[in-house]
């Protein structure tokens, strides 16, 4: 379970959201400079709300999935087995092939199926993602729909912030913003 009741943004408010969010997959939707981000750090934990609170169920117990980052001098591989990653989500998002490429030579999608492949399945029990959507071909969104409804299904609540009408489709809720 995951309460907020905050007023966000930086030194101006953008918004304000008072919110239970249980388990299930939530989505944030809203035009370019809404607050989508900036309420999904504020939900991290990485900005303070300007006013109000948010309080998840266990401190600390909210991961934030955005911007793809990478060590520049490890493999696709190294990545994969330093986040503890299985053969069967490899497979799941077909990276095999790449597993000894540094991801400076992958195309903008297959390092963005390697982050998620490596950070969906380590994702904690309330999970805050910021347009995982980016750099995917219909295809792979398609895949990434059914990772984030299975993670949601087995109790974790996420919260997507995301312009994508086919990941809007599978949220069991949407917040306009903005």
């Amino acid at each position: 379970m995951l309460r907020v009741d905050c007023t966000y943004g930086h030194d101006l408010p953008l918004g304000h959201l008072t919110r239970e969010f249980g388990p299930g997959l939530h989505g944030l939707a809203g035009p370019n400079g809404a607050g989508k981000s900036t309420l999904l750090s504020t939900i991290a934990g990485e900005i303070d709300p300007l006013s109000g609170t948010v309080s998840p169920d266990s401190p600390g117990a909210v991961t934030r999935i955005a911007e793809p980052a990478f060590y520049p001098d490890l493999t696709v591989g190294e990545h994969l087995t330093l986040m503890g990653t299985t053969a069967e989500v490899i497979d799941r998002w077909a990276l095999t092939e790449l597993l000894d490429a540094p991801p400076s030579w992958l195309s903008s999608g297959q390092r963005q199926r390697v982050f998620l492949a490596c950070q969906l399945p380590a994702a904690a029990d309330v999970s805050v993602i910021d347009e995982p959507e980016r750099h995917l071909d219909a295809d792979w969104v398609d895949v990434l729909c059914a990772e984030l409804v299975t993670l949601a299904d087995d109790g974790a609540v996420i919260v997507v912030a995301t312009h994508s009408p086919a990941v809007l489709a599978h949220c069991h809720d949407v917040i306009e913003l903005g």
